[in-house]
């Protein structure tokens, strides 16, 4: 029998997932590049196999996309799933310190989040976390970490990465610095940590937003606006809180908005208890 030559079964494999492509069958493509990967490690190029899984993932994961998409939705989730084992087996094919393995991850936590996984896309978020080296990489992850434990409702973790994001040694544009500050002082007010537990940082951040908020980075409007959510929610003033939640609420971002409003319903419930 002949030996079967390599090459052309990748390049066979390929063909055929083109067609495939073109033929809008993003599933059957994914099973073609699988094929064309599996060609490639049995050639020994590794890089190669690891290329074809993830372009497999791609497609998966396009599948997955128009499915739900047209409200078709798996209980098995099986174009997801290979997806994912498709992105896992890539990953076991690049170095520890390869900026690839980062890049992967990233792209799955964000095509979880377009699928509304987002708890699952929380920890490929933190695994790019781990294996990233460069700093604004660094905190793009924990800027989208904070932001999907916000989603969660998970505050006290969420204001625990709010804390390390600003500690950290990253160079934080004042923009987004400005936006996790904002981010960081309604989740205070919703966790009310213990005065102990909060670090010098944020407690600096209070002193100076309640006395001197000239020291702060923000502007005139937001710091007063954020001084009377401050004091309100504090003394308990349920309807000066909303009042003042109200007019500010264009100066926030829209998960401020949600984090401002569980604030509201949480002091309401309060007052209606008492």
């Amino acid at each position: 029998m002949r030996k079967p030559n390599i090459i052309e079964a990748t390049n066979e494999f390929v063909a055929l997932a083109i067609q495939c492509e073109h033929s809008e069958q993003p599933a059957f493509a994914a099973q073609a590049y699988v094929g064309a990967a599996k060609c490639e490690a049995v050639a020994g190029n590794f890089l190669g196999e690891a290329e074809h899984y993830v372009t497999a993932a791609r497609y998966y994961m396009k599948a997955e996309k128009k499915l739900s998409s047209l409200k078709f939705y798996s209980p098995d989730r099986e174009n997801l799933e290979a997806a994912i084992g498709c992105f896992m087996l890539a990953l076991g094919k690049y170095p520890a310190d390869s900026p690839l393995k980062t890049s992967i991850l990233l792209e799955l936590a964000n095509d979880l989040v377009s699928l509304n996984y987002k708890c699952e896309a929380i920890s490929y978020y933190k695994q790019a976390l781990e294996s990233a080296s460069d700093k604004t990489v660094r905190l793009m992850c924990m800027k989208n970490l904070l932001n999907l434990q916000i989603d969660s409702e998970a505050f006290d973790i969420a204001l625990n990465t709010a804390n390390s994001i600003c500690d950290s040694n990253l160079n934080i544009p004042d923009d987004i610095l400005t936006e996790i500050q904002i981010s960081r002082i309604l989740l205070t007010l919703l966790v009310e940590p213990l005065e102990e537990s909060k670090p010098d940082s944020l407690k600096q951040l209070l002193t100076d937003l309640m006395n001197d908020f000239e020291k702060t980075i923000f502007s005139t409007e937001v710091a007063l606006k954020l001084q009377s959510i401050v004091m309100s929610s504090a003394s308990g003033d349920v309807a000066t809180l909303g009042r003042v939640s109200a007019d500010g609420k264009h100066l926030l971002t829209p998960i401020q908005v949600d984090l401002l409003d569980k604030l509201n319903r949480e002091k309401r419930q309060s007052h209606l208890c008492i």
